[in-house]
């Protein structure tokens, strides 16, 4: 009589399905790195920069930027994290706004930034009592759950490895 493994074969087929699902359909993500936020009392209480890490699997990355200032002026620059600390003298930004009181607007990042980016504000002409500064950042991206994925193909790996020693096993039984 032969036996039959039902629910290895069930567990089988659901974890190959749920891997491949997680290895090739992507997802969208939105990260609030900045909340909006009033600050009073000038620069001690201002950010001037931020670190985006960006997963190794993403893709459509956009960066969306409102920054206003009531008093002087305001430089914004986007880099590559490596650039921006391993390299001495000038830096070459992916992009900059220079002196301005205020925008909003959307970046599209292309694949040049791999990993991280660092969003860096510098206030300009500044007095020493700034009212308020509104500053929020969203990144938005497109990934893979590539760590789930090789989780649930490892398991279905074994659970067919595990259901062909059993039918070898069974073979060899009788």
């Amino acid at each position: 009589m032969r036996k039959k493994f039902s629910w290895l074969i069930f567990f089988i087929i659901l974890c190959s399905t749920a891997s491949l699902c997680l290895l090739i359909i992507p997802y969208p993500e939105t990260q609030v790195i900045h909340n909006p936020y009033q600050t009073q009392g000038g620069y001690g209480g201002f950010s001037s920069g931020f670190i985006v890490e960006f997963p190794w699997r993403s893709y459509n990355k956009e960066v969306f930027l409102n920054v206003s200032l009531t008093e002087g002026t305001i430089n914004l620059q986007l880099f590559d994290r490596q650039v921006y600390y391993y390299e001495y003298g000038i830096y070459n930004p992916y992009w900059e706004i220079l002196n301005t009181t205020g925008f909003t607007t959307t970046i599209k990042l292309s694949q040049p930034i791999k990993r991280y980016l660092y969003i860096h504000f510098d206030p300009q002409n500044v007095s020493d009592v700034i009212d308020y500064i509104y500053s929020e950042v969203k990144v938005s991206y497109f990934r893979y759950a590539s760590n789930y994925g090789f989780f649930f193909l490892g398991l279905a790996v074994l659970l067919i490895s595990y259901y062909e020693y059993r039918k070898y096993k069974w073979r060899n039984k009788y």
